[in-house]
């Protein structure tokens, strides 16, 4: 058998007395195992016993170090597993951390466990290199863009109210458009490199206030009246700065697809242990088939809309970025005609 079976364990049923049909089934399920491109690995109810397949096998050098150490923890995992306590686990290996091994450890329906093993160091140097190359293209672009924005700024103040001047602010209008989407791919590739590595305790009232504040000249600029109808002082464990980001362009948002004069509501509540924070805006709302990819990056409802209001369509990415990193989640309701109502969820302590 595999590399992580007990040899002193006996099995519940030797192979001589399984019958052709069992003997059968059980061969078929082994070579299916084999054949998986992830790591399996079972342990037996009552400990004693373990089994993986060829892909958990072939991870390291049987014998080394690292794969010493990788069997007493996947081990440790299990039996963790054995006792209720299941979730995903990433492990690195390596004097310089070249080896990220992924463990999703669950319990099975007879009382054992098992372990899906995967090796997700390319997938993760991947992530890293087009992040970096994300942050990369977008500061170079910073400089042009701040060039052609004061050269058509100095354009319209010489020529008054000519055609050249009205084709300048056009050129303008569309420089502060790009300007914004490398902002935000700038923001998304900045949170996606650094993740949470600041946690620190943050009273949630406060981040409302800044957040609100940031929006409310857009606002006023467009007669919309933003509301906090409940703002209790809680907290959470977080990166503050990445928190008003969050709850920023979901307020802005709103406004951008507020008709002029109306209210966007933002409400703060507290719900099995979580912080509820929910934006509602008397929008064009959203239909049914496109709320299951608003959270996408680049994705629009409208192009045309989307265009009249600046959206880059990373807003939401963003948002979402941001929930997940804090071990939250961010959905949408809506409903044509009549708004969106945003609900940014934040383990509370």
């Amino acid at each position: 058998m595999a590399w992580l079976k007990r040899k002193d364990a006996e099995p519940v049923a030797p192979v001589h007395q399984l019958s052709e049909e069992e003997f059968q089934s059980l061969t078929r399920l082994s070579a299916t195992m084999d054949a998986l491109p992830l790591g399996v690995v079972v342990l037996s109810s009552d400990g004693s016993t373990m089994w993986s397949n060829d892909a958990a096998d072939s991870l390291f050098t049987p014998q080394s170090d690292d794969h010493l150490l990788f069997v007493q923890q996947l081990e440790e995992l299990l039996r963790d597993a054995l006792s209720g306590s299941t979730g995903k686990t990433e492990l690195e290996f390596g004097e310089s951390v070249n080896r990220t091994i992924e463990i999703a450890t669950v319990r099975l329906a007879d009382g054992g466990a098992a372990a899906i093993v995967e090796d997700i160091t390319q997938r993760l140097m991947i992530d890293r290199v087009r992040t970096d190359f994300v942050a990369n293209i977008s500061h170079e672009l910073r400089t042009p863009i701040g060039a052609i924005s004061l050269m058509a700024e100095n354009l319209i103040a010489e020529m008054g109210d000519s055609e050249s001047a009205r084709l300048s602010e056009i050129i303008l209008n569309e420089v502060t458009r790009l300007n914004e989407t490398v902002n935000d791919l700038l923001e998304l590739a900045r949170i996606e490199f650094d993740g949470l590595s600041k946690r620190e305790p943050i009273h949630t009232a406060r981040v409302i206030d800044e957040a609100v504040g940031r929006i409310r000249s857009a606002a006023l600029a467009k007669s919309v009246m933003i509301v906090v109808e409940e703002n209790p002082d809680m907290s959470v464990i977080g990166d503050r700065a990445q928190l008003v980001s969050a709850i920023g362009n979901l307020i802005d948002n709103a406004v951008k697809y507020s008709p002029q004069g109306s209210i966007v509501k933002v409400e703060v509540r507290r719900e099995e242990g979580r912080m509820l924070i929910s934006v509602s805006d008397n929008g064009p709302g959203i239909a049914a088939e496109h709320l299951g990819r608003v959270f996408e990056r680049f994705y629009r409802v409208d192009d045309a809309r989307s265009r009249g209001t600046g959206g880059t369509g990373l807003g939401l990415a963003i948002v979402r970025h941001i929930a997940l990193l804090h071990g939250g989640d961010v959905s949408v309701t809506s409903e044509v005609g009549t708004g969106s109502t945003f609900t940014l969820a934040i383990p509370a302590v």
